[in-house]
C-alpha cells in the first residue's frame, strides 16, 4: 500500500501527458475500506475550487451560473488516472477524453 501526504498534492497544478495545463487539485475525495482510507478521486479546475470553498452555501441559481460558465474546465480524476510518483508535479496518465466530466450543478457530490 502506498501512502501519500495530502498536503503535498493539494493545490498542485496537474498537467496532461503532453504537458498541457489542466488545473489545480482543489479537492481530494476519500473512501473507506474497513479501517483504511483511500483516494477515490481528485477534483481539479475552477469548479473544484468553488466546491472546496463550500459553494453549497450559495443559492442554487448562482451555483448553476458558475457551473455553466466553467463547464468545460471541470474534471474529476479517478485515483488511477494520475501519476503521483512526484507529488509536487502530478501528471495525467490517461488521455483527456477519459476524464470524468460533470455537466451541471445537480451532479452527485461525495
Amino acid at each position: 500500500m502506498t501512502q501519500l501526504n495530502i498536503e503535498l498534492v493539494l493545490g498542485r497544478e496537474v498537467r496532461s501527458r503532453d504537458g498541457k495545463r489542466l488545473g489545480h487539485i482543489e479537492a481530494i475525495h476519500l473512501a473507506r475500506d474497513g479501517d483504511s482510507l483511500f483516494i477515490s478521486e481528485f477534483h481539479i479546475g475552477p469548479d473544484a475550487l468553488l466546491e472546496r470553498l463550500a459553494v453549497g452555501l450559495l443559492p442554487q441559481w448562482l451555483r448553476e451560473v458558475v457551473h455553466r460558465r466553467n463547464q468545460s474546465r471541470r474534471h474529476r480524476l479517478a485515483w488511477d488516472q494520475m501519476d503521483l510518483s512526484d507529488p509536487r508535479h502530478p501528471r495525467l496518465i490517461c488521455d483527456e477524453a477519459q476524464l470524468i466530466k460533470h455537466a451541471h450543478a445537480g451532479d452527485d457530490r461525495a
